[in-house]
């Protein structure tokens, strides 16, 4: 088993080399195709120069006879001159052709994995494990992904280059052939010995190198260096950031040595075997006139072929974790269900649900491997045991104070979260149950629209934002913007509909209150039938807000259920029902009047934020 499992990545290399040239040949067929052409002739040069001159020099060639004269000089010159001009051309069309594949097929990876991020689940996204892997997808692909398919080529064409050069020398001396086929095999164990210890020490490297990023980012990125700034102290930041940079040099310089010494054998044992490969053919007594300088091209020519193949080798086994890593964020990503688009009013039924959100007690920096960098979570309770109902086209409330899994409860529903205890269904149809029941998140995504208090203020045009498909004309979008008050703020923009959002690509800046605005247009545009609007005009003042929900509650298409969450109890008059969260648990339910009445909890709440 220990044999098996240190080929293991020399299996690795060979699989995903397969599959990264045929992703090539579909992408781009005629590029490949010349460069794997252009890199068979380079290869094929030596061992076709030794049967070239052999031929041409011999008795039965050109009919020189046996003797050394003018001729035979003259017919290897012009081998050797035509042979040098196609290499150097065959060399530089694969050359270039490879840089012609580098940059779109880059292009085209980086694509793909767009494509497949945009189908990351809530809970991937939460998940520290998936997103280690998309951080490792995304250094594939500028690292080495593109250009996997041309070192494995030029690779394999280096060992079948010198298997021809052997088989082609095998009737002037089989021993001196079998030593020439085995020249090149030490400097490809020598890379394999560099690229093993690379890949051990990579993910401590990459940890040490994400330490000292994040330390960087808190003394350049505003919010925190205007914090550190502030307090007069540095928080040990330099010192922290110093002792990875050189955690990482340390790494380095390991690798360094260990390419030193093993390159340095490797090359003198290749050097060894060649001469003396030579030196057999020349001391045999078997080769002939024609033979000792067919032997020598052969040999030289080939040496110069090869001499990148270690650099290629090497760069093909540092690769293919990566592509690995790639390969298998792509397999999980693509078994993602699509979201449906949902129509038609829904209501929402939760029974039993509890939910803890998991907490990493300790991180090991120093551990090896993931498993042994993190303890057994322990568990925070957020919602225990909550059952409750909302009818499809009411609009229900919220309130608790911090803490009480009012954000956890909505993105549950929402399926952003998963509830490993109890279910929570969407029944669809106008009575809340003569439909079909929406139970995965992916149906309940599909069915929500969502506004939160830190939701992202995503920096692309107006029309981009609040119509991310772009399937609505102009005159729909004014509609949108018109009902949830955003109209104005629109019109007031320099470019309208098509002004560009943010000032960091040189757009226009807006405040919280306006960007909530275009958020809430954003759900009214949206056509899902359930709206989760978490804390949606925190940036707004009390009188502003109650305008906003009054004006939810006027506009909002027929048949759509609304949850909201608000921090401010008195602009909840409007609403069907209240429910009150309390550590977890539901603690009223009834109508603004009933729970004011009731001197209970929201009564309390509502009178607290008075003051």
């Amino acid at each position: 088993m220990p044999i098996v499992a240190g080929f293991r990545p020399f299996c690795d290399a060979v699989a995903t080399s397969w599959r990264t040239s045929a992703y090539a040949l579909r992408r781009r067929p005629v590029r490949t195709v010349v460069m794997w052409l252009s890199m068979l002739v380079m290869m094929a040069m030596p061992s076709l120069q030794v049967w070239l001159i052999g031929w041409a020099c011999g008795p039965d060639g050109l009919g020189m006879g046996s003797g050394l004269g003018v001729g035979r000089f003259a017919v290897i010159l012009a081998v050797l001159t035509v042979g040098a001009v196609l290499m150097s051309v065959s060399s530089s069309l694969a050359q270039n052709m490879r840089d012609l594949l580098q940059e779109p097929l880059m292009a085209e990876y980086q694509s793909d994995l767009t494509d497949a991020l945009a189908r990351l689940t809530p809970a991937q996204t939460l998940d520290d494990e998936v997103t280690t892997q998309v951080r490792a997808a995304r250094d594939a692909i500028p690292y080495n992904v593109a250009s996997q398919a041309a070192d494995a080529t030029s690779v394999v064409g280096a060992l079948a280059s010198m298997v021809m050069l052997a088989a082609s020398l095998w009737h002037m001396h089989p021993l001196a052939a079998l030593m020439i086929a085995l020249a090149m095999v030490p400097e490809l164990l020598a890379q394999f010995g560099v690229e093993k210890l690379t890949n051990e020490l990579w993910p401590k490297r990459g940890r040490e190198s994400r330490r000292a990023n994040y330390f960087e980012r808190l003394l350049d990125y505003p919010p925190s260096s205007t914090e550190i700034a502030a307090t007069a102290g540095s928080f040990g930041i330099p010192a922290q950031a110093r002792v990875r940079y050189f955690n990482m040099a340390g790494m380095w310089e390991r690798i360094s040595w260990r390419t030193v010494q093993l390159t340095g054998v490797s090359s003198l044992v290749f050097a060894v075997l060649t001469g003396g490969a030579f030196w057999l053919i020349l001391t045999s007594g078997h080769a002939s006139v024609s033979s000792i300088p067919a032997a020598l091209v052969g040999i030289m020519t080939g040496l110069s072929v090869t001499r990148t193949t270690g650099e290629a080798f090497g760069n093909l086994m540092a690769s293919t974790p990566m592509i690995l890593a790639y390969e298998r964020l792509m397999d999980l990503l693509r078994a993602n269900p699509a979201i449906p688009e949902t129509t038609g009013p829904v209501g929402v039924h939760v029974e039993h649900l509890t939910y803890a959100y998991p907490t990493v007690a300790k991180h090991d920096d120093d551990a090896d491997d993931a498993s042994a960098a993190s303890v057994p979570a322990v568990q925070t309770p957020a919602l225990d045991d909550v059952s409750l109902d909302v009818e499809a086209g009411s609009i229900v409330a919220l309130v608790g104070e911090n803490g009480s899994g009012k954000t956890t409860l909505v993105k549950l529903i929402a399926g952003i979260l998963d509830a490993p205890d109890g279910t929570v269904t969407l029944p669809s149809g106008a009575d809340g149950g003569n439909g079909r029941t929406l139970g995965s998140w992916a149906e309940r995504l599909g069915a929500s629209s969502m506004v939160f208090q830190d939701f992202t203020h995503i920096e692309v045009t107006v029309r981009e934002f609040i119509d991310p498909a772009l399937r609505q004309s102009d005159d729909e979008l004014c509609d949108g913007l018109r009902r949830a008050r955003a109209l104005d703020i629109v019109d007031g923009l320099p470019g309208g509909l098509d002004t560009q959002l943010g000032q960091e690509w040189g757009g226009v800046g807006l405040s919280g209150g306006q960007w909530q605005r275009l958020a809430l247009a954003r759900t009214f545009l949206s056509g899902k039938p359930l709206w989760i609007l978490d804390e949606p005009t925190a940036a707004v003042d009390a009188t502003a807000e109650a305008t906003i929900y009054h004006d939810l509650i006027a506009n909002r298409p027929a048949g759509t259920t609304v949850i909201v969450i608000s921090h401010r109890p008195r602009v909840l008059t409007g609403m069907d029902r209240i429910i009150v969260l309390d550590h977890g648990h539901v603690n009223e339910t009834g109508t603004y009047r009933q729970l004011v009445d009731s001197n209970g909890t929201f009564s309390r709440l509502a009178h607290d934020s008075l003051e």
